[in-house]
């Protein structure tokens, strides 16, 4: 199946360089968020009934509702930092994918240098590309809604124990089906713009088609990089779950970076492996 072949072929050194490139922008952006917030959160927490004596350690939601309830100003700072938060890290990563995708689709040198002047340089497009798949992503959200609310309404469905468990694991399923095909449209829409020089509607368009007439190979490529995703967590629990105490904080900064810069390979993996998918059909239809 050519879905597992070009999923294989999309691994390689070739990845690291990419990786990195989008593991940088991912800890500066990170660190930007991390210190904001710790101020934020230093700030309120010192007006707190908590603060003021703590015994053990407290949850998340604990420490919230305590500032909500002595100090307002930051609680609803809290919502719009992290509305800010979720923006700019769509932006970021729309920047990032852009120059990533390009310089794969030209097969380009892998350097710092490269990737950045790609992002920068397709940047518009790629956000233009973005607000046309809103609708795609609306209609991913959609299905897998409009499916849970229909059953909720029903309580006979609901009350049954039997078919609650059934629901539940179609529901899953069907969900990570659509969503599968939803960032699979996406993604291949910003190939053939970058290939093809489309517009950013008939990018749109062929991304649709161009998936939905290969379906099996995209699930194949999607299956895989799942695989790997939860075989990687499952490595990093494991680590995660027998660091020394001493060694706690620091240990897992690390390990969760390298998890980050190991999670980015994979993603370029697929990219490298939707870009080659598209590469093949583009050669079967003008031979």
């Amino acid at each position: 199946m050519k879905g597992f072949k070009v999923f294989l072929r999309g691994n390689g050194l070739k990845n690291v360089k990419a990786a990195l490139y989008a593991w940088f922008f991912n800890l500066l952006f990170s660190l930007f968020i991390y210190f904001a917030y710790y101020k934020l959160f230093a700030n309120a927490a010192g007006k707190t009934t908590i603060a003021a004596d703590v015994s053990g350690e407290i949850g998340v939601f604990t420490f919230l509702t305590d500032i909500s309830r002595n100090y307002d100003g930051n609680f609803s700072l809290v919502f719009s930092l992290a509305l800010m938060t979720a923006l700019l890290f769509v932006v970021v990563s729309i920047f990032l994918a852009g120059g990533i995708y390009a310089v794969l689709v030209e097969d380009d040198r892998v350097t710092f240098s490269n990737l950045l002047s790609s992002s920068i340089e397709n940047f518009l497009n790629m956000l233009k590309l973005f607000f046309v798949n809103l609708p795609n992503c609306l209609v991913a959200l959609f299905i897998p809604g409009i499916m849970l609310f229909l059953f909720l309404k029903t309580k006979s469905l609901v009350l049954n124990e039997t078919l609650w468990q059934i629901f539940i694991y179609l529901w899953v399923g069907i969900t990570a089906l659509v969503f599968t095909f939803s960032v699979a449209i996406y993604d291949f829409s910003r190939v053939f713009k970058l290939k093809e020089d489309r517009n950013v509607f008939l990018s749109f368009k062929k991304g649709i088609t161009f998936t939905f007439s290969n379906k099996l190979n995209i699930l194949a490529i999607f299956l895989l990089y799942g695989l790997s995703l939860v075989f990687l967590y499952l490595i990093y629990s494991l680590f995660v779950r027998f660091v020394p105490d001493f060694l706690y904080t620091l240990f897992i900064f690390i390990i969760y970076q390298v998890f980050v810069m190991v999670r980015y390979y994979l993603k370029i993996v697929v990219m490298r492996a939707e870009v080659g998918l598209a590469g093949v059909e583009l050669a079967e239809m003008n031979p």
